[in-house]
């Protein structure tokens, strides 16, 4: 977006990484005719308060536009333009609050903040996870324990994909530990040292300890069993002929009680 980032943002006012910092939200008609206009993240789904504390969300959040400051000026406003309930991939896990999230840019021509395919550019296609941010670079959960930071992952991201496998941050009783897990396992970063060994559409069969999400099909092959600090082992690697920058012992003595996930290589590929 302008080629600044709003992956995370403070409830506060507080500047994120790129200098961007939320500096007024101005409420849509139907939210404004309640007196909603405080802007919060509840269960990773945005919601408006009342000066009572209660809250508004879903729909009703229609037209509401966030202003981004940047230097101490107004950067760019981000208006919430659609929203959809999205069914999440782990059993018993609740459906997901989905959003459109617009901006006008520099030629005065709407965009989606989440860049890529899209058929239109008001797809509801970030979530929000709230409560922490992810660091991509080493590939961790960086949890808020005040709660007033929150993330807003895209469609295919591996943020979003945490949350689709119900390991949101506020809308699951999964620990940090558990998510980071994920990340690793998401990332294919078997070292535990923020390097992925993967690429978007690499196809790869997955199953948790806690039995929410299972196989959906025979695998040919194990590929890992995961922790917050990685692979604790490694049998296939999720791209044929990966040569990986650490020494991981076989997965024949482990399995998935060990970790968190078991991943696997699927038949076809």
């Amino acid at each position: 977006m302008f080629g600044s980032s709003i992956h995370e943002l403070h409830l506060g006012g507080q500047a994120n990484a790129a200098g961007l910092r939320i500096v007024k939200v101005a409420p849509g008609p139907a939210a404004a005719a309640g007196g909603f206009d405080r802007l919060d993240v509840v269960g990773d789904a945005f919601v408006l308060r009342d000066a009572r504390g209660a809250a508004l969300a879903g729909p009703a959040l229609l037209g509401t536009r966030i202003y981004l400051g940047a230097g101490g000026q107004t950067f760019a406003t981000v208006m919430i333009a659609s929203h959809a309930r999205v069914a999440r991939w782990a059993e018993g896990a609740p459906d997901v609050d989905a959003y459109g999230l617009v901006y006008v840019d520099g030629h005065h021509i709407e965009r989606n903040v989440c860049t890529g395919y899209h058929d239109s550019e008001r797809a509801p296609i970030a979530l929000v996870l709230g409560g922490e941010t992810y660091d991509m670079e080493a590939k961790e959960v960086r949890p808020d324990p005040e709660q007033r930071w929150f993330s807003i992952a895209c469609a295919g991201s591996a943020a979003a994909k945490l949350s689709l496998l119900g390991y949101g941050p506020q809308s699951s009783k999964t620990t940090p530990a558990r998510r980071q897990a994920t990340l690793k396992m998401i990332t294919a970063d078997y070292c535990g040292d923020g390097h992925s060994y993967t690429a978007d559409g690499t196809p790869i069969q997955w199953e948790n300890v806690a039995g929410t999400v299972e196989l959906t099909a025979e695998p040919a092959a194990i590929e890992a069993v995961w922790t917050a600090d990685g692979a604790l082992c490694l049998d296939e690697a999720r791209i044929a002929g990966t040569e990986i920058d650490c020494t991981l012992p076989r997965c024949g003595n482990y399995d998935l009680a060990d970790g968190e996930w078991m991943t696997y290589v699927p038949m076809v590929q």
